[in-house]
């Protein structure tokens, strides 16, 4: 059984038990099964270690002297118990798969972040062998807790794509709203905007050189040699090369479409011919799949040559862009026609973080509505070419900062309670589906 106060280090920096902040389980406590979930029991004291963890995060949880402290166990119970049934149920599903890279990354992020507040590991060490642990248990236990809440997390995005919809009538929206609006903070002061995003193209000569050494790859993968090695010899994408070209998942929609269309259409451990896409010449290599709509793959990347003339036009063609922007063109139309497909064609951003932008998106900082502004110059990687774009940007509107109104989080609110009915349906059809026994 877990250490009886591990459980609170998962939610407060180990330093809190030096401050006093421990969760000690009274030694009269004698542990006995208090549910029984499918094939699996809840133990008295886990659950007293889930409430006392939740106690030292929030000093407003009840605590065992206060008349709702009943209630508040028996909702722990409950969250213990559906927990329990989703992973059982997760446990039956070949697709649901946890990325374990991903998991160890987080866990040497907890890690490590425990150890900076400790002021180094050896710190932390000592920390956690006043609490009876050693490092390596206590890695284990943020390893194994990790685990359970992405499969928690797969189970329901898995459930989720395919679940029917649930009616959210207007009454729904207002309360949930009412129930918020205490709790929200002022509305910032907000710019939206469309805009057309100019790439340079390289030239057809250009196209026609990346095409044949792409497909001279390609013979070389269909001959047999390793594509990932291939993909860190060759490929132009950074960011994938020297993982082998290892795109890791992705699901429908993330992807360019051509792109999207040969990968999805591509069998288990089989390769793609050479698929052209605004970035360039792609060799795809799936290596696994879960259900219809998600991927793992590799690629290889060539990039045609983009010339300083190639910049050129793209710039001319900005200004050409900017000036029918002016003239009342539509921008839908024109971003449809001439905008790079990656960049959105409309954004909504608060002015306070228009520096998430490139630096020359600041200079929308003053305007006032109804404007088109640019091209605005800028580097969208690492300082080639290829790299230039040119926005043209039409101001649509500015809203001023003040209190939410309804309207405004209407959408939201709709996504949100459309999930939690969802999520509560599903549990439910779970909890009809398994064995559950409370021992109260």
């Amino acid at each position: 059984m877990l250490n009886r106060i591990v459980a609170a280090l998962l939610a407060l920096p180990i330093s809190a038990t030096a401050a006093g902040a421990q969760a000690i389980i009274p030694d009269d406590v004698v542990d006995r099964v208090i549910a029984i979930v499918g094939d699996s029991v809840v133990l008295q004291t886990q659950v007293l270690e889930e409430v006392q963890r939740l106690q030292i995060s929030d000093p407003e949880t009840p605590q065992p002297t206060d008349p709702d402290y009943g209630q508040f166990f028996e909702d722990v119970l409950d969250t213990w118990v559906d927990r329990l049934i989703v992973l059982q149920a997760a446990a039956k599903d070949s697709l649901i798969q946890p990325d374990e890279p991903a998991i160890d990354r987080q866990v040497s992020e907890r890690i490590d972040g425990l150890a900076l507040q400790f002021g180094g590991q050896p710190a932390l060490q000592v920390a956690l062998q006043r609490e009876g642990w050693t490092l390596a248990e206590y890695r284990d236990f943020l390893r194994n807790d990790a685990r359970q809440l992405q499969i928690f997390q797969l189970y329901f995005q898995s459930r989720l794509r395919d679940a029917r919809p649930v009616e959210i009538t207007e009454d729904d929206l207002r309360r949930r709203f009412e129930e918020a609006s205490a709790l929200l903070e002022r509305r910032p002061r907000l710019l939206t905007f469309r805009q057309v995003v100019v790439r340079p193209t390289p030239s057809d000569s250009a196209k026609a050189l990346a095409r044949a050494e792409a497909e001279a790859l390609l013979e070389r993968v269909a001959a047999g040699e390793d594509f990932a090695a291939i993909a860190t010899a060759n490929s132009d994408d950074v960011g994938t090369a020297t993982a082998g070209g290892d795109l890791g998942w992705f699901r429908r929609g993330q992807m360019v479409q051509e792109f999207e269309d040969a990968a999805f259409a591509i069998p288990v451990g089989r390769f793609s011919r050479v698929v052209e896409t605004v970035f360039g010449f792609h060799i795809i290599k799936v290596e696994r799949v879960r259900g219809r709509s998600e991927v793992q793959a590799r690629h290889i990347l060539i990039i045609p040559e983009t010339t300083t003339a190639d910049v050129e036009r793209a710039r001319a063609l900005g200004v050409d862009i900017s000036r029918r922007a002016q003239a009342g063109e539509s921008m839908i139309d024109l971003y449809d026609e001439y905008s790079d497909p990656i960049a959105p064609d409309s954004v909504s951003i608060p002015f306070e973080q228009l520096g998430d932008l490139p630096p020359v998106y600041g200079s929308l900082s003053g305007v006032t509505g109804d404007e088109v502004v640019g091209p605005l110059e800028y580097q969208a990687g690492s300082g080639t070419p290829g790299d230039v774009r040119f926005a043209v940007v039409k101001v649509i509107a500015v809203r001023e900062a003040g209190a939410y109104t309804f309207e405004d989080l209407r959408t939201q609110l709709a996504t949100q309670l459309q999930q939690e009915r969802q999520r509560e349906r599903i549990l439910e059809e779970l909890r009809a589906q398994t064995y559950v026994e409370i021992r109260m």
